[in-house]
């Protein structure tokens, strides 16, 4: 689990090339190991995670998430069409922005290529600016516009995930952050614990002292920040001067969760090499299930972590048979031929982890998936032996676990196009082993109908 943390960091984090050569690093193993059978089955599942992810790089790397907005260039024009929308780090380094047309490729602008970008769907804007996050350093970046009137509200998301705020006074940028200090690193007093948030405040609307106890009460939020401007801009602006104010929309539906009840029918067979190779093909079983996917809309729009648990039953009859010999003598004289069967029912609950790809366009949106699964059987009922006194290992197997893995196929259809809402069918096909053996169980193929909510 660590390694994966590892891998979503760097993938995250870095260009193309540099995840390659860093994914080999960590799979390279730098200790001479013997060749065991477990220690070739470790290697085994590093070149198969290897693979993977490198071939989800591409597909990563390729996510976009294009919304309406415009760009105002620097001659001040306006230029309508869409904008890739991500989150708060990778939107202040850059816009990438298709113009109406869907035979355009997308141009991506840095600071001060364009003075800003809009969406128009909820009102985010940013602008160039430069600022410094260390003394003497200045970094342009797209600063988040959160309020403008008599000073201007900006927002900031650092690459260690710490908020700042900018107050924009007299052309010049303020910055306000909330690191903690002690009581005797400032001469400005105030009940509890001390935030430099505070004396900055109270600096930046030093001409309003109306404002000094609300400032003092403030909370380190957005809200807050945005509240405590506006009032500034209420009380100073009483002049005939024009006074615009702006303000955008707080973005409070980043992660979506997504839920789908489900049913289906479920076929399973048992391989050959494992220990309920004695039963017959099950009959047609029944599948339900609910499944949850979480998805982060700026981030990775089309990537969703999928949570599923579902529960199925079957029925089958298990079938033995053996020789007996009759000595007279000390040669065989006669061979017996015996049968055994059994009736056997077993429900099995499972759950499973992994990762869903959706096509993010249209109305039909096809989407693939794959991840872990962990099965246990309930209600094992094994009916009595026709014949002999035969005990069956299937028995006791049935009493533990079972680790695996899927995959499914399936397409999303959204029955109302404004509303993010879908009808799902599903293909899926699954595979167990026992978690002690390392026996095969079964396998299963299944396939069911959702609804999306």
């Amino acid at each position: 689990m660590d390694t994966l943390y590892i891998i979503l960091f760097h993938i995250k984090s870095n260009t193309k090339d540099d995840v390659i050569i860093k994914l080999i690093r960590i799979f390279r193993t730098h200790k001479k190991v013997k060749p065991t059978i477990t220690h070739m089955k470790m290697i085994l599942f590093r070149l198969i995670c290897l693979k993977t992810c490198l071939l989800l790089i591409p597909v990563l790397y390729a996510q976009n998430n294009y919304r309406p907005g415009f760009i105002i260039t620097v001659q001040k024009d306006t230029i309508y069409g869409e904008i890739d929308y991500r989150t708060d780090k990778m939107n202040a380094k850059r816009c990438v922005f298709q113009s109406q047309g869907n035979d355009i490729e997308p141009v991506t602008y840095h600071p001060f290529e364009i003075l800003g970008y809009r969406f128009t769907d909820d009102g985010k804007y940013y602008v160039s600016k430069n600022i410094e996050l260390k003394y003497g350093v200045s970094t342009p970046v797209f600063l988040e516009y959160l309020l403008q009137g008599m000073k201007s509200l900006y927002y900031y998301e650092t690459e260690d995930n710490i908020p700042i705020y900018f107050v924009e006074d007299n052309n010049t940028l303020v910055k306000i952050d909330a690191p903690k200090l002690s009581k005797q690193a400032t001469n400005i007093q105030f009940k509890g614990q001390t935030d430099r948030y505070i004396p900055l405040l109270h600096y930046v609307f030093k001409d309003c002292p109306s404002l000094a106890p609300q400032i003092d009460r403030a909370r380190f939020s957005r809200k807050e920040m945005i509240k405590i401007t506006k009032e500034y801009h209420y009380a100073m602006c009483t002049s005939n001067e024009d006074c615009i104010e702006f303000e955008t929309k707080e973005d409070k539906h980043s992660l979506r969760l997504y839920v789908t009840p489900y049913a289906g029918i479920q076929q399973y067979s048992f391989p050959s090499r494992g220990p309920w190779h004695n039963f017959s093909k099950p009959d047609l079983s029944y599948l339900f299930g609910v499944n949850l996917a979480l998805n982060s809309r700026r981030w990775m729009s089309s990537l969703s972590a999928s949570m599923d648990i579902s529960i199925s039953h079957f029925n089958s009859v298990e079938q033995r048979s053996y020789q007996t010999y009759k000595m007279v003598d000390g040669s065989i004289s006669e061979t017996y031929l015996h049968h055994y069967t059994r009736s056997s029912s077993l429900t099995s609950l499972s759950a499973k982890l992994g990762i869903r790809y959706t096509y993010p366009k249209g109305r039909i949106r096809p989407f693939i998936e794959a991840g872990g699964a962990f099965a246990g059987m309930i209600g094992r009922k094994f009916g009595p032996e026709q014949e002999g006194d035969y005990s069956s290992i299937a028995e006791n197997v049935a009493e533990d676990t079972a680790l695996g893995y899927y995959v499914n196929t399936g397409l999303q259809i959204k029955p109302v196009k404004r509303r993010d809402q879908y009808i799902v069918l599903r293909a899926q096909f699954e595979a167990a082993h026992h978690a002690g053996l390392g026996l095969p169980l079964y396998n299963a193929w299944s396939g069911a109908i959702g609804y999306t909510f």
